[in-house]
């Protein structure tokens, strides 16, 4: 076998890796949910308290959890105006996902979409009237579910605890 032989054999090895026959993913399976049982738990939870958080704002005030995301941030600014791009990172969504999903909040009322002021090729994002009173009417509903949902199911005891190790898990310079 020639050497270049052998070197794209063992390019195509590290690309196409060889794969464990099906009978034997089962216990690599198994291994690894014992060992990510509480990510697992973690995940399930968070997905379920958001799920709920989004039915109870959709059924109450006709409003997409992530529309309401969307206003906080807006009214917490002052002028009550972003920049898309910036809206787009603190939302963790990708460009295409932000902009679709704000075109149909400026379709109905909620935002305003214009180029903005310093760079005609950003665009800029306002709270309306209506998206502020739509936020408004949301605020107390929503900070009630997460007071019975969540806040208020942990001692004081264990939000300070779920406070530090949301702080470890996030800060990189405690990393592994």
């Amino acid at each position: 076998m020639a050497a270049s032989d052998k070197v794209q054999r063992a390019r195509s090895a590290q690309i196409h890796p060889v794969q464990p026959p099906a009978a034997e993913l089962g216990p690599m399976v198994s291994g690894l949910l014992e060992e990510t049982a509480l990510w697992q738990a973690f995940l399930g939870t968070h997905r379920r308290l958001v799920d709920r958080l989004a039915d109870q704002m959709q059924t109450d005030h006709g409003l997409p959890l992530e529309w309401f995301d969307v206003l906080i941030h807006l009214a917490d600014e002052p002028g009550a105006r972003l920049r898309q791009r910036e809206l787009r990172d603190r939302m963790l969504l990708s460009e295409s996902g932000v902009s679709r999903m704000l075109t149909r909040m400026a379709a109905s009322g909620l935002v305003e979409r214009r180029p903005a002021d310093d760079d005609r090729r950003g665009v800029e994002l306002a709270l309306t009237d209506a998206g502020a009173q739509a936020l408004a009417a949301a605020l107390e509903s929503h900070r009630a579910l997460v007071a019975t949902s969540f806040t208020d199911r942990l001692t004081a005891t264990d939000r300070l605890a779920l406070e530090h190790i949301l702080a470890k898990l996030t800060d990189p310079a405690e990393g592994s």
